[in-house]
């Protein structure tokens, strides 16, 4: 028997009920199995209320996103659907965040922002109290207005006011992104391999793959990066202003592949994704599924899932369960913990599915919103300081709309009439630190994954060794075809967790096109090889190696020119 979450926010008590009353029917009595009026209706609630009293442990779902927390309360369970092309893929995600949960980690800043707020102790937070912080600032348009003024409440803020207000800053617990625009750059690695422009990947020109890469290594460090890839900016004539949207990083956009378990749509969704012959059901084959997972939900038996049998699949078995600590920044802060696909394999904190047509890649990425906040408002006070006085006045601020609007009144807590930069940070500070209660998920859409084919050891970076190995990598690729076609290469996606964040003066959370850290592999073997290491490839060449030529051949062992870490360990061994 299995027990099924229901969003209360949308869901009625009826629809409550019929959730029970297609996975409780061992509850019900004989005869009572429609879905009608009547008893029918009374069994179905009495059923959702013995399931709740026989597991000790039904949570309802709130707005926020959280489905459930662990007895300790150290982890939220958090589970979502990626769309994926050849079916919807369960992933089940552990937070904490510190030993707490997301929610826990909301309630403990909710109760030090009341403590901090209640500055006469008596155990209410007042307007007043309230008045000046970013959580409660609007503008200023009550200041010198005795009728307008009288409009406001004068009662304490309540419990309730207190947490909508952080809900409104913070956002949800949990929030999906999706970016799109890696896609279109990874063609421009296969448009470099494609020396002909005929479209396809030939025998030939995976023969001349490595010197065809290597062109691209604009910045000679003896290895190349994704960035390096994309199309060098044209030259532009001295004094002339040229207005490009290009120039901007690539943003990324509320997630439609990514959804979480819980929304109430998420059925109708998935209809409007795999239903090919439009009927409004899904086949097994539609779906994706084997009979075998997909047969539990199909509760008519009729081989076809409609919105109402579809509305249970949340409550089926993950296919991959993970753990992530969003504060720890070391490695082994993303654990996988259960997987039933084949092909899975974990490095540091990427870890890397290969399942039918889908490369998928899932990694973790520490961040400090507090921290980026930070350095994101110190940059737009020095920009906006002409004078570099040390402080921003009213003059300074009055090509900027929002500062007029309302900020700098906000931030000029001492009402001198001037901004200094400790007075921005702290406001900063109390701004973002709701934000960092939460998670962001971005699913990045990697394209065809031409620049992972060649990345082998997936460093974020294609180094000497991996250039050598360029014809074997595309052939493997290739799967025996005469040529590689982009239509006939599996899709790629790659997952980042992150803490979330937010900034007053611009996003500090944009995806750019260049490797994230998470991705990037960890310095390894002795201190003078990892000095030595420049690119951080994990391979010396003698370019970069600072001995005598017959100290470099001697250690190099297997005679390819490079000396790996396992080489330097050898002799670091030797010698000591």
């Amino acid at each position: 028997m299995k027990m099924t979450t229901v969003d209360v926010s949308s869901v009625s008590l009826v629809a409550v009920a019929e959730v029970a009353c297609n996975h409780a029917t061992t509850l019900t009595f004989p005869g009572q199995r429609s879905c009608g009026n009547g008893w029918s209706f009374v069994v179905r609630t009495l059923s959702v209320a013995l399931i709740v009293v026989f597991f000790g442990q039904a949570e309802l779902m709130a707005v926020s996103g959280e489905s459930t927390v662990d007895s300790s309360g150290e982890f939220g369970t958090h589970d979502m659907f990626m769309l994926a092309p050849a079916g919807p893929v369960h992933l089940r995600l552990l937070i904490t965040n510190g030993g707490k949960s997301l929610a826990g980690t909301r309630d403990a800043y909710l109760n030090r922002l009341t403590s901090a707020l209640d500055s006469d102790k008596d155990g209410k937070v007042s307007r007043e109290e309230a008045g000046a912080h970013p959580l409660f600032v609007s503008n200023t348009r009550f200041t010198g207005n005795k009728f307008l003024q009288s409009l406001r409440s004068r009662r304490p803020f309540s419990k309730e006011e207190l947490e909508l207000a952080v809900d409104r800053a913070a956002g949800q617990l949990v929030t999906y992104r999706q970016n799109n625009s890696l896609a279109e750059q990874d063609m421009n690695v296969f448009n470099v391999l494609d020396q002909d422009k005929s479209g396809s990947i030939e025998r030939a020109e995976m023969r001349l793959a490595a010197a065809s890469i290597a062109e691209r290594d604009t910045d000679f460090d003896q290895c190349i990066t994704f960035d390096e890839f994309l199309e060098q900016p044209t030259q532009v004539l001295p004094n002339v202003v040229v207005n490009s949207l290009a120039d901007d990083p690539p943003g990324s956009v509320h997630a439609d592949m990514l959804r979480d378990a819980t929304e109430p749509v998420l059925a109708a969704r998935l209809i409007r994704t795999y239903d090919r012959n439009r009927d409004r059901r899904l086949s097994f084959d539609e779906l994706g599924w084997d009979v075998s997972r997909a047969k539990p939900l199909d509760i008519n038996s009729d081989g076809q899932l409609d919105l109402r049998e579809l509305a249970a699949i949340s409550s089926g078995e993950p296919e991959m369960t993970l753990a992530v600590d969003l504060e720890q920044s070391s490695a082994g802060s993303l654990r996988l913990l259960a997987s039933s696909f084949g092909d899975v394999k974990t490095d540091s904190d990427v870890i890397r599915i290969r399942h039918d047509a889908l490369n998928l890649s899932i990694s973790y990425r520490h961040r400090d919103p507090v921290s980026e906040a930070e350095t994101n408002a110190s940059e737009a006070f020095n920009q906006i300081d002409v004078d570099a006085n040390g402080y921003l006045d009213r003059d300074e601020i009055a090509d900027h709309q929002r500062f007029e609007r309302y900020l700098f009144d906000a931030m000029d807590r001492d009402g001198d009439d001037r901004v200094f930069s400790n007075e921005m940070l702290d406001y900063v500070r109390d701004y973002t630190e709701p934000a960092s209660t939460t998670c962001q998920i971005t699913l990045m859409d990697s394209g065809k994954g031409f620049f992972q084919v060649l990345d082998e050891n997936a460093d974020g970076r294609i180094s000497i060794r991996e250039l050598r190995a360029c014809e074997e990598n595309l052939l493997k690729s290739n799967q025996g075809r005469p040529h590689i076609d982009p239509e006939q290469m599996m899709a790629s996606f790659r997952i980042e967790i992150k803490r979330g964040g937010t900034s007053l003066f611009g996003r500090v959370d944009r995806p750019t096109i260049e490797t994230p850290a998470a991705l990037l592999a960890a310095p390894e073997g002795p201190i003078w090889f990892q000095r030595m290491d420049r690119n951080s490839d994990g391979d010396l060449t003698w370019d970069e190696f600072l001995g005598s030529r017959s100290t470099f051949h001697q250690l190099d062992q297997d005679h390819d020119s490079l000396i790996d870490k396992n080489e330097a360990s050898l002799a670091s061994k030797l010698d000591g």
